[in-house]
């Protein structure tokens, strides 16, 4: 993998949890915005070791990146700001996890309505089927 794709993946990392758990408060930006510069800068001083381990053998470099990609994720449930003041990593340790709703107003940080989405995926899948159905009709 590429660094470019490292970085990109680690943003979306970011973007996940932000979206599982939204209720940040008034820093939530600010640590998102950090937080991706730390841990891409993380990303490129692991991916020269990954390389040079990836010429012993390259299911070592595979794990070395999965242990990076771990400890990252670990890294931002432990230190992402919440209102409640109560870490997203003891908020999953106790199965608190993100419903639908919570899913829906997180992604509404980023400009995505998954509501309307859904909405307007079926009504367009209701209109191929509706065509579909049709033909069948009219070859018979």
């Amino acid at each position: 993998m590429t660094l470019i794709l490292k970085i990109f993946a680690v943003g979306l990392l970011h973007v996940a949890f932000f979206a599982s758990y939204p209720e940040t408060g008034p820093y939530g930006n600010f640590f998102m915005g950090g937080s991706i510069l730390v841990w891409s800068v993380f990303m490129i001083f692991i991916n020269t070791s990954t390389k040079l381990v990836r010429f012993i053998s390259g299911a070592a470099g595979l794990v070395l990146n999965l242990a990076a990609f771990a400890l990252i994720a670990a890294g931002i449930a432990f230190t992402m700001p919440q209102r409640d003041k109560v870490s997203v990593l003891e908020k999953i340790q106790k199965g608190k996890y993100p419903d639908r709703d919570t899913l829906n107003s997180g992604m509404l940080r980023f400009g995505v309505r998954l509501d309307t989405s859904v909405k307007t995926g079926i009504k367009g899948l209701d209109a191929e089927v509706g065509k579909a159905i049709k033909k069948l009709k009219e070859d018979q």
